[in-house]
């Protein structure tokens, strides 16, 4: 499946007003105040019932706006807005901010809204360009997701973008703020009533002979509703009695606009009342289409007519031919039409239907069948649209809304369009669901039903099959399905092997299969060359960086990047989720090799679009990156709150693994900081998050290894912070093992530190400086500095060992005493490694108050279990602040704690 974005082909009249009537009533009044509220505004907003002139009114605001120069832009929504991706792609095309990193957006996800927001706002900065956007209709497109991107774009405060909203119910975004920071201008009923002038304007226009109307007693009955000012003076001009219409609108209620277009129907002649009632139907018409519908009538003499007498037509665009009745009018035609006989009824919707299909129309024909009863027609061209809708214009709310109305259980047999709702849900991150929909598939083709799948839907759906599997982190079914998947279609299109090779590398990866995952990746570079995608080679691209930095090799990924070239950008200028994962996975690059302002620079624009960023496996790397990074350049403190922030954001966007993952780096950045108790907290409940998504009973153990192994890491450090050392050695032995079997270097380099810090504190600084010297072998190769400046307080004593062995005699090699000197400089160790420790002025890193209490206590002679009762606190909490001190003031026992302490005048001689 290659899903490409084409340039959005927008229905008639939704990016442009409709063409205003040659009796309209110029509101000068409120126009002006309109005016100035757009220009002072940041948000205008017209609610109101429908028949109040919102449409109207924000025409002339479009015209007046047009007319003195300024930049203004007019979108009218509908249904299908519930998934705002139209009417985001429509702002950053209007703000100018168009672009990105390819015309194709094969397999990525939808940017979040603040995303979309800050581009949109950035756009505007740079060129300091005022834009007025008039949003029409907005309560047919008001959804949860429509209302965040509004308010994103609000929240940026940008002085140079001015919403104009119409909606005929108050809409779902926050605005009590900015009404009361006086941020927003509303027009409410009592704004859009027609005021006494008004409508004697209008009277001498609908019924320029006839004084004798009481105006007084219409805008009283009426209570200036314009629709029903205008129904009421058509109805006169057609010869209605004023007093009785008087006497009958103040009788009712709800039905006045029903009553009143009763009347004016009324006074037509017949042939008008017969096209009127014979095109309601139709939301939209022109001349060919009615001439369709009703062949009997002359359908060019009849829209003459009506638009000559001012019965509430539309015309959409200035050139198009194509027009629509009032809403308030056509639901009473609506009310004639459904008199008709139904097989009356059934034939022009047929007809309808035949003529859009004709002229492909093709979501409107699916319309028209369904609603003349031919549903096996209505499928039938549904199939036929799928692809343009899901994998091309990427309209994924106009397909299911299609789909939603057909009879239930119809698709259930249909491969081909459960094929596209199933793609249509993975577009859409419903992975689940896609899932589902692909087993249904599958059940099919087992059960004989399975007449429509040739040999290529199914190759799709073992794509889909893969691909579902991945975005799920079901890593077992993934690995299976595209192993099998790639044995079977050897010919296929190069793009989607690529794409089943890197989800095998990514379910590789999840099994710390780096071989595995190598091979993988030479079929996914292989086949993507054979593809023209440039998104394509960018997203192989990032499954190789992923790959590189699981085996330590953060030189190689950035290479990875240089080597894509103009292809990618570290700014895009629109958002794209393979951008942020490359910017992402750059950043984590950079990290490692201790160039934190390069990190933190691409953490700090991209760090909104992690929700974005692709499959667990590459998300862990970006989010890893945005918490140290912080971590580093801030406080623990900060990284904390960052990834509480975090949490709820990607649990939407990820499988739980992401969680767990998320868990994880909460723990280190707990026992990096010395919050010891915290983080055995956090680590005992680790293991609450289960790393699999849809797990099947007969899959066997719940982890994958490289969950295990992160558990593992964790257990570790536990065990150290307990004191309870041998427990740490067999835990980390096992690690070191299997990381270096693998090739996994910065695994291999975590638990190597981790053992020599284990030896330093058991009193062992031979095998703490051999097991530290190793670690430094394997980085020093790679560059990979930074890993041991997280662990600082784990470094700096095993940093001074390994100095003060090379002193006395050992001889690393020369590219590991550079090495060592990179990391004094950076642990702040040059001007004291050298001295003798009576020489010693300072301690490595000032004790805290709580930590001078400690080395007090010692000296007093108390044990650890006296002192935890002296400070209520626990014996491991104890174990922990001593290991602390033991590692500042450079020592690895009680004894030489009290005697440096004391010689650095720490405590009392």
């Amino acid at each position: 499946m290659k899903r490409t974005t084409a340039p959005l082909n927008y229905p008639r009249g939704k990016t442009a007003p409709p063409v205003s009537g040659n009796d309209l009533i110029r509101r000068d009044a409120l126009l002006d105040k309109l005016l100035a509220d757009v220009q002072s505004k940041e948000l205008t907003l017209a609610v109101a019932p429908a028949g109040y002139g919102k449409t109207v009114l924000l025409t002339s605001l479009y015209e007046a706006l047009c007319s003195s120069q300024k930049t203004v832009f007019w979108y009218n929504c509908d249904r299908t807005d519930v998934v705002p991706r139209k009417v985001a792609a429509f702002l950053l095309e209007a703000s100018g901010a168009a672009g990105g990193l390819a015309e194709d957006d094969n397999l990525g996800l939808e940017a979040s809204a603040a995303s979309f927001a800050g581009l949109i706002d950035a756009e505007l900065e740079q060129h300091k360009a005022h834009i007025t956007v008039i949003i029409e209709n907005y309560h047919l497109a008001q959804s949860q997701e429509s209302d965040a991107l509004i308010e994103a774009l609000l929240l940026t405060e940008s002085p140079y973008l001015h919403l104009v909203i119409s909606s005929r119910v108050k809409p779902g975004f926050a605005t009590r703020k900015l009404i009361l920071a006086g941020r927003v201008a509303e027009l409410r009923v009592r704004d859009l009533a027609f005021n006494k002038n008004e409508l004697s304007a209008l009277a001498r226009s609908v019924i320029p002979h006839d004084g004798s109307v009481d105006l007084a007693g219409v805008l009283e009955r009426t209570e200036g509703w314009p629709v029903a000012i205008r129904l009421f003076l058509l109805a006169l001009k057609e010869g209605a009695d004023t007093k009785r219409l008087l006497e009958e609108i103040s009788s009712r209620d709800a039905d006045v606009a029903e009553y009143l277009s009763e009347e004016v129907l009324r006074g037509q002649p017949p042939e008008v009342r017969d096209f009127l009632v014979a095109t309601c139907f139709l939301e939209q018409f022109n001349l060919s289409l009615c001439e369709a519908v009703a062949p009997s009538a002359d359908a060019a003499h009849m829209i003459d007519q009506v638009q000559r007498n001012n019965l509430f037509i539309v015309k959409l665009e200035s050139d198009s031919g194509w027009y629509r009745y009032h809403p308030i009018f056509r639901q009473y035609l609506l009310t004639q039409f459904d008199l008709l006989p139904r097989q009356e009824q059934a034939e022009m919707r047929r007809a309808a239907g035949y003529w859009y299909e004709a002229n492909a129309h093709l979501a409107e024909a699916i319309d028209m069948a369904l609603l003349s009863g031919d549903a096996d027609r209505a499928r039938s061209l549904l199939a036929k649209l799928a692809p343009e809708l899901v994998s091309v214009r990427g309209d994924l709310a106009t397909f299911l809304q299609l789909l939603s109305r057909f009879p239930k259980g119809m698709i259930d047999n249909d491969s081909t369009l459960l094929y596209w709702q199933a793609w249509a849900m993975f577009f859409a991150r419903r992975y689940r669901e896609a899932a589902a929909l692909v087993a249904s598939l599958h059940r099919n083709v087992q059960i004989g039903n399975a007449t429509q799948i040739d040999e290529g839907l199914r190759n799709q759906i073992g794509l889909l099959d893969t691909l579902s599997a991945t975005f799920m982190d079901d890593m077992v079914s993934a690995r299976r399905a595209a192993s099998d998947w790639l044995s079977n279609n050897q010919n296929v299109n190069p793009f989607d092997r690529a794409t089943v090779a890197c989800s095998l590398v990514l379910s590789s990866l999840a099994f710390l299969d780096l071989s595995g995952a190598r091979r993988a990746f030479d079929l996914a570079q292989r086949a993507i060359a054979d593809s023209d995608s440039t998104y394509g080679t960018a997203w192989v691209c990032g499954i190789g960086m992923t790959m590189d930095l699981v085996a330590g090799e953060p030189q190689q990924a950035l290479a990875r990047l240089e080597a894509l070239g103009t292809g990618w950008s570290e700014t895009p200028k629109a958002p794209s989720n393979i951008s942020s994962t490359l910017a992402l996975l750059g950043a984590a690059a950079h990290y490692h090799l201790g160039e934190i302002e390069s990190a933190h620079a691409l953490v700090s624009e991209n760090v909104h679009m992690l929700a974005e960023h692709g499959v667990s496996e590459t998300a862990a790397f970006g989010l890893a990156a945005c918490l140290r990074v912080t971590a580093f350049k801030n406080r623990a403190s900060d990284a904390l709150t960052l990834a509480r922030k975090m949490e709820s954001g990607l649990a939407k966007a990820y499988a739980p693994r992401l969680a767990f993952t998320l868990r994880y780096e909460r723990v280190l950045l707990l026992f990096r900081a010395g919050r010891n108790e915290e983080a055995i907290e956090e680590a005992s409940s680790i293991t609450d998050v289960q790393p699999l998504g849809e797990r099947r009973q007969d899959e066997g153990e719940a982890d994958l290894p490289s969950v295990k192994e992160l558990r593992q890491i964790v257990s570790a450090r536990v065990a150290i912070a307990d004191q309870t050392w041998n427990e740490a050695l067999r835990i980390l032995t096992g690690l070191i093992g299997t990381a270096r079997h693998g090739g996994r270097n910065l695994r291999l380099l975590q638990a190597l530190i981790l053992k020599a810090a284990v030896h330093y504190n058991q009193g062992d600084s031979v095998k703490a400086v051999r097991a530290f010297l190793d670690a430094v072998a394997v980085a020093c190769e790679r560059g990979l500095t930074q890993i041991f400046i997280d662990d600082a307080q784990l470094s700096r004593p095993l940093v001074a060992a390994a100095m003060a062995g090379f002193e006395h005699g050992s001889s690393p090699q020369g590219k590991e005493v550079d090495f060592l000197h990179i990391l004094q400089e950076r642990l702040g160790l040059e001007s004291q490694i050298a001295k003798p420790d009576d020489e010693l002025q300072t301690p490595l890193e000032p004790l805290t108050a709580r930590e001078k209490l400690m080395v007090e206590l010692l000296l007093a002679g108390l044990r650890n279990r006296e002192i935890a009762g002296r400070l209520s606190m626990s014996e491991a909490t104890v174990k922990w602040h001593l290991y602390n001190v033991y590692s500042k003031l450079g020592v690895n026992n009680r004894t030489a704690a009290i005697h440096r302490a004391r010689s650095l005048g720490l405590v009392p001689v």
